[in-house]
């Protein structure tokens, strides 16, 4: 496909009022900065698009002069294109619509942008005006800007520049080199990435191992040393000793349990009168308890309603606030229909609209009469429509003031009932001071009674106090003589070093092992580097073969001698994408890319360049020769006050 621009016509569209341009195979557009260069990709890119210049979406196109945006004119661009052969007109018309919607009883003004769409004059969808040109638009934009493709992110670009080559599979590539055989059984079975996986697994689980086996065989090898020096008849008699011992504890503890049953009685009967202590006081202070209990939830239910209250109070000084505040804005609508009105009533016909301004002869008497009757009517039409407009407004602000009144009265009410609450509180308050705390019931002759009671059985639980602390005495006594016993039975076994000589013998055997699997997963790890670094070096040589200027870097070395992924665009051996390269080259280098995406998706569109100024007429001449379409160069020059396009 062939796209070509010839023409354009911006209406009401930044800085432009109604301006048409004509483009040439190759055109350079000249003007100081400010003078709308930029306006222009904005057009091309807003119908296209619905970006600016600088790839930003939805831009703010409306022409704006003292800084208030011109609304009584659409903002329109017309893009006339040859595509293929045939002349097409593509138009994109944005409207302004003002109204207005009430948000917590405030009149709000709203704005809509909608816009519209035609193709030779013809009304389109959305949806049918991107579809015409059957191109993708994604595409486009790479094919008609030079920095947008270089604007996505690296793995994005790495994508598309794979997605042009065909890539040479992992098997394939291990067959086509000897010193890489070794991979070719494992590729036939798992991709290089779980072959990867499963290598960095092994080293990782030998290296995760291998202190604690280190440790394993020290420590037997420790264990066989000791084992050697033990005297089992020794450790035979201690064992028959501990045994003894343990069964003496256990006898003690059973004696002393019989003890402890006994006191376990004296125990329930020291809770249970307690508790008719607490049943006393219980029952004393229930009715005392209750008459406390039903001040406190009035004084709560008042409470709560002072809250309620409260609140409403807030709503309605907020709804005050708005209701002034509607009043004003409607005033203020009131008075500028007011002056419209005014303005409209002084405006007298102008009797120099009965010259013809072609000719400078008068019109016939006829024509002249036809005038005035037109200027009447259309100021008669003006006057009623602001008039019926005023009195809209003027009703609305009517009702608007009895809205405020009512709000007022309402807020006068709730204020008597928050005084009338606060009053009923202080006096349940004071109520309620008035009821004791609680009914003292300790120097009743019942009460010094039971305490009595309580006293005596509570000596004589100090007696079970003792008891409890020597059964806990012989229990820690029996716990250490069968961790004793347990430590001379261990040793005894212990004893017995052939069978902990054969266990070393498997540990170093092992180790043995997973040092050997860590240096076959090393080995591989390595021809899958190697083999990466095949794969890659074929793969930017496939993917620059599509380049003429630019050539890419798709992968580096990291610090640690691996290669890892990059997407870096040079000429002459240095990046584009920063200042180690010059700007001319940093500008052919993306005219290459944008050039380049073009010639391999088919499509020959405008190009356009900015910053042109920065290259010399030497390299201006190469754009020229490395673009196969159209080429539109922005040039800054202060010599040209106001914009000029002219044919490169």
């Amino acid at each position: 496909m062939e796209i070509k621009l010839l023409g354009m016509r911006l209406e009401n569209f930044m800085c432009y009022v109604d301006t048409e341009f004509n483009f040439f195979h190759l055109t350079k557009i000249l003007a100081e900065n400010g003078r709308g260069k930029s306006s222009i990709v904005t057009a091309f890119n807003w119908v296209l698009f619905n970006c600016d210049y600088e790839l930003r979406d939805n831009p703010q196109v409306r022409r704006v002069v003292d800084g208030k945006s011109v609304d009584d004119m659409d903002t329109a661009v017309t893009l006339v294109l040859d595509v293929d052969g045939k002349e097409v007109t593509l138009r994109k018309v944005q409207k302004r619509i003002y109204g207005e919607t009430v948000k917590d009883g405030v009149v709000v003004t709203t704005v809509n942008d909608p816009n519209s769409y035609y193709i030779n004059e013809v009304s389109k969808t959305l949806k049918a005006f991107n579809e015409y040109l059957n191109v993708n638009i994604a595409t486009f934009k790479m094919c008609s800007n030079i920095n947008v493709f270089l604007n996505q992110k690296p793995k994005e670009m790495r994508e598309y520049l794979f997605s042009l080559v065909d890539k040479t599979s992992d098997l394939d590539m291990a067959k086509s080199k000897s010193e890489l055989a070794e991979l070719v059984p494992l590729l036939e079975k798992y991709t290089c990435e779980e072959i990867r996986a499963m290598k960095n697994k092994i080293k990782k689980d030998v290296d995760d191992n291998a202190k604690k086996l280190n440790g394993q065989i020290e420590e037997k090898e420790r264990d066989v040393q000791l084992k050697q020096a033990i005297e089992v008849s020794d450790l035979e008699l201690q064992k028959n000793s501990l045994k003894e011992q343990i069964e003496d504890c256990i006898a003690k503890q059973t004696d002393n349990n019989k003890l402890m049953t006994e006191y376990d009685k004296v125990s329930s009967d020291i809770l249970n009168l307690k508790f008719e202590l607490s049943d006393m006081s219980r029952k004393a202070n229930e009715d005392n308890i209750k008459a406390r209990r039903e001040i406190e939830d009035k004084i709560s239910d008042k409470q709560f309603l002072v809250r309620q209250t409260e609140k409403t109070i807030s709503e309605t000084e907020r709804c005050i606030e708005l209701s002034k505040q509607t009043i004003e804005s409607i005033t203020g609508y009131l008075n500028a229909e007011r002056k419209k009105w005014t303005e409209e009533n002084n405006r007298q016909f102008d009797e120099n609209s009965l010259i013809c301004p072609y000719c400078g002869n008068e019109y016939s008497e006829d024509k002249k009469e036809q005038l005035r009757a037109d200027f009447k009517k259309h100021k008669a039409d003006t006057l009623k429509a602001i008039t019926d407009n005023g009195n809209l407004y003027a009703d609305r602000l009517s009702k608007e003031k009895k809205t405020l009144a009512d709000l007022e009265t309402e807020l006068l009410e709730h204020k008597e009932s928050l005084g009338m609450l606060n009053t009923a509180i202080e006096v349940l308050t004071e109520q309620l001071s008035e009821l004791p705390q609680e009914i003292d019931v300790t120097a009743t002759d019942e009460y010094k009674a039971l305490e009595q009671q309580i006293a005596e059985k509570e000596q004589a639980m100090h007696k079970a106090n003792d008891i409890s602390a020597v059964k806990a005495e012989l229990k820690a006594q029996e716990s250490e003589l069968r961790q004793q016993l347990s430590d001379c039975e261990a040793k005894i076994v212990a004893s017995n070093t052939a069978m902990e000589e054969e266990r070393l013998e498997e540990l170093r055997n092992r180790q043995r092992d997973m040092e050997q699997s860590k240096t076959n997963a090393e080995k591989i790890l390595d021809l899958l580097d190697e083999l990466d670094k095949a794969k890659n070096e074929a793969l930017t040589e496939a993917v620059n073969s599509h380049f003429g200027l630019v050539k890419w870097q798709l992968f580096e070395y990291a610090k640690n001698g691996n290669y890892k992924s990059c997407c870096i665009p040079t000429v002459d051996g240095k990046s584009i994408l920063t200042t180690m390269s010059n700007k001319g080259n940093r500008i052919l280098g993306r005219v290459d890319i944008c050039n380049s995406i073009q010639k391999i998706n088919d499509i020959t569109c405008p190009v356009w360049l900015d910053d042109a100024e920065s290259l010399d007429e030497s390299n201006q001449s190469k754009v020229a020769q490395m673009v196969d379409g159209q080429t539109i160069m922005l040039i800054v020059d202060s010599k040209y006050k106001n914009l000029e396009i002219m044919e490169g």
